[in-house]
């Protein structure tokens, strides 16, 4: 649970009540993580990682090791301050593998309890595995299959099934116990970590499913992927690989060296010494549990304490929903009628499936949250945050199209044109099917015709709707507010109507 802290140094100003920290001191990184927000998708207020190294040499020593517990209680220290700075009065700190196997492991929490002026939990590997699987389900909460969190000190597993957490363990497979023995016997090595998988009777539940892959070892294979292949949105959460392109990876960087992989861009240099191995990990990982590919989660322990922590009615939410509702909340300008756009457009949209018409719930709410953007470069913003904001429960296809629709929605073309943007639409484009792009810009185009007649308010888009016929998209508005129609209305729905292979036509009665 989280604890508060209170200190003399504090601000007389109130803390606000929906600011939480998560301080995780790792085997490799120690990180502080603060959210805010009392919602299903907390936003990400700050963070900041420094790669400590406290389980560096362990396997020989049984100890901390020395220069890393420096940097580490330095590192600490800095963030008790920046805590009472930012007047974040809950806070939880936990230790991982590192800090519970080593012998002076004790000693070290003390001397952070004293000097920090927090209480930090050490985390059993159950309860590591278990909050890693947590953070999965946080971001991806129809994540079926195993989960895997590659920390320094340890691999921890889990079985994810029907949105809960089903089995856990956790390994002696972290890099830094094995590098060293890694660098010197390569097939040894590989070995013993198909010996220790075996013992997982459970292992086969993930077979012909998705390797949900958590940890920053894992993200940088993600990113190697991702440079490799000229993926065009450089977005790791949800990022995917299928197996045969993911065996090759792993076969590939396995064996790389060190000058080769610093070569390849935004791979963090105090990676580059255990990427082969994680690599190695990686795809026996995956051989063990048969899994027909990978699927990046930037999420894991932290946020899974997080999720943990929230009442069971806001964990149920809709983390894309709840995100794309607090942000009209903040930027927008009539939030509440989100709502009344969708069913206004419903018409246009006949036989349409719950996955899409919830993507296009969320492109609704999000339809006014560029206003205050320079007309030349809404288009653009609106796309950006799609692509590149944090939003849960949104796969790479979601976010695509929701992006696309909105940026269509803001005045951009999806033919080309000269709307800023527009380098960034047509990689968005790219990841879509040319079915999921005619998608968006009906999706887009209706927006922008609802935004016109109504203003943006619920009240004037009530007295107007929609029919779609066989030759035409008709727009129908009563006599008394006939006022509403006028050229720049007519134009939108031309162009909609066009979009869609039919004549507009506008019926007042």
């Amino acid at each position: 649970m989280f604890c508060t802290i209170k200190r003399a140094g504090l601000s007389s100003s109130r803390p606000s009540d929906h600011r939480i920290a998560v301080i995780d001191i790792g085997s490799n990184s120690v990180r502080l993580v603060v959210f805010e927000g009392a919602g299903r998708f907390p936003r990400v207020f700050f963070n900041e990682k420094v790669l400590c190294g406290l389980g560096r040499s362990m396997s020989k020593t049984g100890l901390l090791n020395p220069e890393g517990t420096v940097l580490a209680l330095q590192t600490l220290g800095r963030f008790a301050i920046l805590l009472d700075d930012m007047r974040v009065r809950h806070v939880e700190a936990v230790a991982t593998a590192a800090v519970r196997n080593a012998s002076n492991g004790e000693a070290f929490i003390d001397q952070v309890e004293r000097s920090c002026g927090f209480r930090v939990r050490v985390l059993s590997g159950e309860d590591e595995a278990r909050l890693a699987g947590l953070g999965v389900l946080a971001g991806i909460p129809d994540a079926e299959g195993i989960a895997g969190d590659l920390g320094g000190g340890s691999l921890e597993l889990v079985h994810l099934r029907d949105g809960a957490v089903r089995e856990t363990v956790t390994l002696p497979l972290g890099p830094l116990l094995m590098l060293e023995d890694f660098q010197a016997d390569r097939k040894a090595v590989i070995a013993r970590i198909d010996e220790v998988l075996a013992g997982v009777d459970w292992l086969d539940k993930g077979r012909g499913l998705p390797f949900y892959a958590v940890g920053g070892a894992w993200r940088a294979l993600a990113k190697i992927s991702i440079a490799q292949s000229g993926y065009p949105l450089h977005i790791l959460h949800h990022y995917t690989i299928n197996r045969r392109d993911l065996d090759s990876l792993c076969d590939v960087v396995s064996v790389m060296s060190a000058p080769s992989l610093n070569r390849i861009p935004n791979i963090p240099q105090r990676r580059v010494e255990s990427l082969p191995l994680a690599a190695t990990i990686m795809r026996r990982v995956v051989r063990a549990t048969g899994s027909d590919g990978l699927v990046v989660s930037a999420l894991g322990l932290r946020e899974g304490l997080v999720f943990e922590a929230m009442p069971d009615d806001v964990r149920r939410r809709d983390p894309l929903l709840e995100s794309c509702h607090e942000l009209a909340e903040q930027t927008g300008r009539f939030p509440e009628h989100a709502v009344k756009l969708l069913e206004w457009a419903d018409p246009l949209f006949p036989g349409e499936n719950p996955v899409d018409r919830r993507l296009r719930h969320a492109a609704s709410m999000l339809a006014d949250v560029a206003w205050q953007g320079h007309p030349d470069y809404r288009a653009e913003r609106v796309l950006i945050e799609m692509l590149y904001g944090r939003f849960g429960g949104l796969d790479h296809r979601g976010c695509a199209l929701i992006g696309l629709a909105l940026f269509v929605c803001y005045g951009g073309s999806l033919n080309g044109g000269t709307v800023n943007g527009g380098v960034l639409a047509r990689d968005a484009q790219s990841v879509l099917s040319d079915e999921d792009i005619a998608l968006a810009e009906r999706i887009g185009l209706a927006l922008r015709l609802g935004q016109r007649v109504s203003g943006g308010t619920s009240a004037a888009l009530g007295k107007s709707s929609l029919e779609l016929t066989d030759e035409a998209v008709v727009l129908r508005v009563p006599t008394r507010w006939r006022m509403l129609l006028g050229e720049v209305p007519q134009r939108r729905l031309e162009a909609l109507a066009k979009a869609l292979g039919r004549r507009a036509e506008v019926v007042v009665d």
